[in-house]
């Protein structure tokens, strides 16, 4: 009866969160200031005064939240906000993950009622 289970021990991973998202938060400001990996190419091109503007609706745009005065702190919120977006998608995606395979290893065992 081999259950998947990430852990039973929660509070090791609330503090993983929590060191994660401090970790965001402190160390986005200090990321480097070159451009990135496509920004990088189309500078070294020549082409990058092609670029159009950051769509109007980009929820985190040019990886600064905007409306606070100081750059450490709308670049630290950044960071924070982004680590904590994927640590949702992460959680709903191990949830999903989980009870699929405990349907699966139900109906197997014949323990399930058969419905998925």
């Amino acid at each position: 009866m081999s259950e998947f289970q990430v852990t039973a021990r929660k509070g090791k991973w609330i503090v993983l969160l929590v060191i994660t998202l401090v970790t965001a938060g402190l160390l986005s400001p200090w990321a480097s200031p070159h451009p990135d990996g496509l920004e990088r190419v189309a500078k070294d091109h020549g082409f990058i005064d092609q670029a159009g503007a950051v769509h109007e609706w980009a929820p985190i745009p040019d990886y600064e939240v905007a409306g606070i005065p100081w750059t450490a702190v709308r670049v630290g919120l950044a960071g924070v906000i982004g680590a904590g977006i994927m640590a949702a998608v992460l959680w709903v995606s191990i949830k999903g993950l989980s009870s699929r395979r405990g349907k699966a290893n139900a109906q197997s065992h014949g323990d399930g009622e058969g419905r998925l």
